[in-house]
């Protein structure tokens, strides 16, 4: 039986990937083509080509999982007519040969997939469906637009089979076009994509090998397999004779003829082209097959280097130093440096990759990776962020399409945080202007800090606290003229889109009122903009708060906390051995309420 292209390693941009791809973008898969899930090696991200840039990630969001069975292609599984049938195992199983996990996870309208078809293709998916049946089977849906509304296959019915390891769906598109591919009712796991192309008679079989290391060179193996063409109305066989170049072209009948694997040990594409064999083994453009050529695509892929950071030290590793790898990093985005360490004389954002030498055919850069390394002076005094400088301008570009009335930038923004107390990155500005006025704190402020990214760093030493205190726009929230929310749409008992969060590395603070109890809603408490909360030694980072990223922060002030007298050893002893925060958080439930905030036992 005819094999199947499969260029299961060639994912392309996993990291570093800095512009979106869009279908726009996608290879068509006018050849057929085996996509082997868990070789992938990383989980696609939104916007990402993977697959030889035969697939696209059109959402965020997804895992992968190790826990949800495996398949194997070269096993008969009998367990019903939508698992392993002999008819597969004929197909794939010399090429895929061994088990595979049920590994890249579709979830129903979260995760999706795009591709590119020929008309009469085939969509052949192996997957695990957490054994739902019936009306509940999670199966594939396959629609011609994003928001699949307009879904090809039906949604499964009260007699469909159980979607267990190793369920096989299937189905065959009529037209050309970009199809995206999801699922019905919820999570399923995906081991295989196979697509079976509609291809012309004669069409060659290509596969591109892994990549390798050998002889103190990188390649990778094109082998093509010639396959037998039948004229249309015949039933009679013919023999190809297949032939390739390597430069780009379409091979011809003078084009060298395929004879072994060829090595390739640069990025580039290997064109093939069938022809009739009448016995004496010499192609002839007279005997040219029709539409029969295919394409093997080469293209490398090397991991990250790693960054190690201690302190102001930085360490760069890679898995390719023995083979012609050097190390390369940028600091907040400045030149390439050539070189395995650096010491940091502030806080920096670091970017490394690395170069591979390939002897004379050229050089290859691996997949980047970055890290933030913090040189920072712990919090020793009162300190207080707030706009330094603004340029409040109109926004004429959005001001054009605006609905709302005119739009205002800021130009030439600063804040007040010195760079040994704060690393300060991704920081952009926020304007309250005309309309908006009512919601200025203190009035007349018309240019905030956004929180609309991870961006301002700073650091609480051991055996230290710090109280904080942050105080936003009148408006930093969602919406803060919407209608009282549903209960069971509440979050601690408010309205989310008009309260205000700010989030400290991963946590989520708003204002709490003198009993500690949550009261954000900024329309029912006067203070809701104002959000104090104390924290322990260590490194934290503000982000961006998940539910919106229209917090607008007027200032934030860090102020260490002062004991007068009281240490966590001898207030430890004095509370049972217990321990608890200096920085005015609860104590443990043995203490019924008990806080300790600049050395004042307080009770609940």
């Amino acid at each position: 039986m005819k094999k199947l292209f499969t260029l299961a390693l060639a994912l392309m941009g996993f990291a570093g990937a800095t512009n979106a791809a869009t279908v726009d973008d996608l290879a068509v898969l006018k050849h057929s083509y085996v996509l082997v899930c868990d070789q992938l090696g990383a989980r696609p991200g939104k916007g990402v080509l993977f697959g030889n840039d035969h697939f696209l990630d059109v959402k965020s969001g997804g895992t992968t999982a190790t826990n949800k069975g495996q398949v194997d292609l070269s096993v008969v599984n009998e367990a019903d007519d939508n698992h392993v049938t002999q008819e597969i195992v004929d197909k794939y199983g010399a090429d895929y040969a061994g088990p595979h996990y049920n590994w890249l996870r579709l979830k129903n309208q979260q995760d999706m997939i795009a591709l590119k078809l020929t008309a009469k293709s085939k969509i052949i998916i192996f997957e695990q469906g957490n054994n739902k049946t019936g009306t509940a089977a999670r199966i594939p849906r396959i629609s011609t637009d994003e928001a699949q509304s307009n879904s090809l296959n039906a949604a499964p019915d009260a007699d469909h089979p159980a979607t267990d390891s190793g369920f096989r769906w299937e189905f065959t598109v009529d037209d050309d076009g970009t199809y995206y591919l999801g699922s019905y009712n919820g999570d399923m796991f995906i081991s295989f994509i196979i697509i079976e192309a509609n291809e012309a008679p004669g069409t060659p079989t290509i596969k591109v090998g892994d990549q390798t290391f050998e002889g103190g060179l990188w390649f990778r193996e094109v082998s093509c397999k010639a396959n037998d063409m039948v004229e249309e109305g015949s039933t009679e066989k013919i023999s190809t004779i297949v032939t390739y170049t390597t430069d780009g072209t379409a091979p011809t009948a003078a084009s060298p003829i395929y004879t072994e694997p060829i090595k390739c040990y640069q990025n580039m594409t290997v064109k093939f082209q069938a022809f009739m064999n009448f016995g004496d083994g010499k192609p002839s453009d007279a005997f040219i097959c029709d539409g029969a050529d295919n394409d093997g695509n080469v293209s490398f892929s090397f991991d990250a280097p790693t960054i190690t950071a201690d302190g102001a030290n930085i360490t760069i590793s890679t898995p390719y130093a023995e083979q012609n790898g050097k190390n390369y990093y940028k600091l907040n985005g400045g030149d390439a440096i050539q070189g395995d360490a650096v010491t940091l004389s502030e806080s920096a954002t670091i970017t490394a990759y690395t170069e591979i030498t390939n002897g004379t055919y050229g050089k290859f850069t691996s997949l980047s990776s970055t890290t933030d390394a913090y040189v920072l002076n712990p919090i020793k005094e009162k300190k207080t962020i707030t706009v330094t400088a603004a340029d409040v301008i109109l926004d004429e570009e959005a001001t054009e399409t605006s609905t709302t009335g005119p739009v205002y930038k800021v130009e030439n923004g600063a804040i007040s945080a010195d760079k040994m107390d704060f690393f300060v990155k991704s920081l952009t500005f926020g304007v309250l202007k005309d309309a908006k006025e009512q919601y200025q704190v203190p009035a007349g402020q018309e240019a905030y800090i956004q929180m609309s990214n991870t961006n301002i760093t700073f650091q609480v030493a051991e055996g230290d606290s710090v109280d904080v205190k942050v105080t936003c726009s009148k408006n930093a929230c969602k919406n803060i003229d919407a209608d009282d929310a549903a209960e069971d749409k509440l979050v601690n008992g408010c309205t989310p889109d008009r309260s205000c969060y700010v989030n400290v590395s991963g946590t989520n603070y708003c204002h709490l009122d003198a009993e500690g109890g949550v009261a954000a809603d900024l329309k029912l408490f006067e203070d809701a903009n104002i959000i104090t909360f104390g924290l322990p030694a260590g490194t934290y980072t503000f982000q961006k708060y998940s539910g919106t990223g229209n917090i607008l922060i007027s200032s934030i002030e860090i102020t260490p906390v002062v004991t007068e007298g009281i240490t966590a050893v001898n207030a430890a002893e004095k509370y049972n051995g217990a321990s608890f925060n200096l920085a005015g958080q609860k104590v443990t439930d043995n203490f019924k309420g008990i806080v300790i905030k600049n050395g004042k036992k307080i009770m609940k």
